[in-house]
């Protein structure tokens, strides 16, 4: 496994994977469940109106159009979409993220801790055909939501703390530039580590690492 610098951003979420194989329709597929946890100088009702009002999730996620109450459907950047199952404000809101014809669920919850900050935990589970998750693995789908994180830790400075330092704003100029590209492929070995510890060979873990990092280069 490619071994990279540590760097305060990538390092400031916890990581962890969790597959099944299973069959669907006559396919095999994998069950992939992918969780970042990090740690934000915001409390849950701070953070709660930059998740849930399409205004304020411009500002840092991107143009959200739609109703983000329980019950409610709405429209994401990239062509995703999405129903709200259900939210218990100001910590859990669960819903359907629905991208590339899959409807997958997704869970975001805040919790307080004592220090003052919040524990964020997102959760995507997604169905993915096995040959499709033996060339690309995890790091493809995950290294969106690493970008989306970073961006509100951005927006909120809510890293300052843990990281020392300002937090990048991920532009795609920022994403195409040294930085970014450095930073792409920390996530995708750590996603790749993740693979490995969850009983993916290292040499399939390898490939998925590779695919992840080639496709946000662009």
């Amino acid at each position: 496994m490619a071994v990279t610098e540590s760097l305060p951003v990538v390092d400031a979420v916890r990581r962890e994977l969790e597959i099944h194989e299973q069959v669907q329709d006559g396919r095999p597929v994998v069950r992939a469940s992918m969780t970042l946890t990090t740690n934000i100088t915001r409390s849950p009702a701070q953070l709660w109106p930059l998740l849930t009002r399409p205004e304020l999730l411009a500002g840092w996620f991107g143009p959200v159009v739609g109703d983000l109450r329980e019950g409610g459907a709405f429209e994401a950047p990239r062509g995703a979409r999405g129903r709200v199952l259900a939210v218990e404000a100001p910590h859990r809101i669960s819903l359907t993220w629905e991208h590339g014809g899959s409807i997958d669920p997704l869970l975001i919850r805040l919790d307080p801790e004592d220090d003052g900050t919040t524990s964020l935990l997102l959760r995507h589970t997604r169905l993915v055909p096995r040959e499709e998750f033996e060339r690309v693995g995890p790091g493809l789908g995950a290294v969106h939501w690493e970008i989306a994180l970073l961006a509100l830790a951005a927006e909120t400075d809510g890293w300052r703390a843990s990281c020392l330092l300002d937090v990048p704003v991920p532009t795609p100029q920022w994403l195409g530039g040294e930085q970014g590209i450095e930073h792409v492929r920390a996530w995708s070995v750590r996603w790749a580590a993740e693979a490995i510890v969850a009983g993916v060979d290292e040499a399939a873990a390898r490939r998925g690492e590779a695919a992840t990092t080639r496709a946000y280069r662009g």
